[in-house]
């Protein structure tokens, strides 16, 4: 595409007028440049009407989070890790007045462990929490999914009006669930916005046991599974069952058993995390590259507009800018530069023709 000099010596020429000179121009360009830079320079800051996110990050915690399906440069890192480079890379992107809470999940609560704070005064510490979050926090091995998604939506009306969730989770029910006994969600339909992020691989995989240091001991065996899980929400035993020696709901006999027979392994559950995503309102996504979570905070239906303290240092810089070019414009108009932008481009000899002629009529 080839440039235009003409159309724009024209629309120079209408700029400065009849009665104008054009070194007048030059003079008023390069000073409101200076005094729009020398303003910039003091930091100026006003209250204005800012587009802000409000947003409360829930991770799971949970065991199922540590197994390593992703992988980032060529080494594995966990799920739970995964989450972790998504708030944070997230937290990166939000502007200045967002505010943000964080909120642990295990067994069947949400624990907000940072009320909504301010995120730009408070990036270092909402940095360094999420950065240490862990799975020895967790205070119970189970994961009731369902209970903890539902707690999470309950807690973020009371964090601030405006507060979207984004829950990271694999979706996995530890105990595995009967869906006869899940709990129905009792807020209304949409009322809460937000995600529901999908974390791992639809692929199943062992579930590690990390030791003190977070160095893997072994992996759990579905032996295992089956004499720790409680089966809490199994159907309900008869007294003459139960007198017959069927109180153990994980046996081989019991109920259980069958759910529980690859609890041992872990893979996204994306028919759960769907239907959890249909029963609420949020939308499920399922996070396979870290910086994918921020287009997802700063979407459509995310935006919390309020009155901000807002950094005027752009709206300054921009017209600075463009005064600076002008004062170049009109300085460099008859120099070798443009003799050497007339042979690169059609035009530019007759444009800068008119600029002196225009600039010697208005002398």
């Amino acid at each position: 595409m080839q440039f235009r000099f003409n159309a724009w010596a024209r629309r120079l020429r209408m700029l400065v007028g009849a009665d104008s000179r054009l070194n007048v121009w030059r003079k008023l360009s390069l000073i409101t440049a200076f005094c729009l830079l020398t303003i910039a320079l003091f930091k100026p800051h006003a209250e204005l009407p800012n587009r802000v996110y409000d947003l409360y990050f829930v991770v799971d915690i949970t065991q199922s989070m540590n197994v390593p399906d992703y992988q980032v440069a060529g080494k594995s890192i966990s799920r739970l890790q995964m989450a972790k480079q998504s708030i944070r890379k997230t937290l990166s992107a939000l502007p200045c007045g967002s505010q943000v809470a964080l909120g642990m999940f295990t067994e069947r609560n949400v624990v907000n462990v940072v009320e909504p704070v301010e995120v730009c005064a408070h990036f270092a510490a909402l940095d360094q929490t999420v950065a240490s979050m862990d799975w020895r926090m967790a205070w119970a091995a189970d994961s009731f999914i369902a209970h903890g998604l539902y707690n999470a939506l309950e807690q973020a009306p009371q964090l601030g009006k405006q507060v979207r969730v984004m829950f990271f989770t694999d979706g996995q029910q530890a105990p595995p669930a009967n869906p006869k006994y899940m709990p129905t969600y009792a807020g209304k339909l949409g009322d809460v916005q937000g995600y529901l992020v999908g974390m791992g691989k639809t692929t199943p995989s062992k579930i590690p046991k990390l030791d003190e240091k977070n160095a893997v001991a072994g992996y759990w065996e579905q032996e295992e599974v089956q004499r720790f899980g409680n089966f809490g929400m199994a159907e309900t035993l008869s007294v003459l069952a139960m007198e017959h020696g069927q109180h153990d709901r994980n046996s081989g006999q019991g109920p259980g058993a069958e759910l529980l027979s690859n609890a041992h392994l872990s893979a996204l559950d994306e028919q759960n995390l769907n239907r959890l995503a249909n029963a609420t309102g949020l939308h499920y996504v399922r996070l396979e590259q870290a910086g994918q979570s921020s287009g997802w905070a700063t979407g459509l239906g995310m935006t919390a507009w309020r009155w901000a303290d807002t950094d005027l240092r752009p709206w300054l810089a921009v017209p600075a800018i463009v005064c600076g070019l002008l004062y170049l414009l009109l300085t460099f108009a008859g120099s070798t530069w443009f003799k050497w932008m007339a042979r690169r481009w059609p035009g530019t000899t007759q444009a800068m023709r008119t600029l002196k002629i225009s600039s010697k009529q208005h002398v």
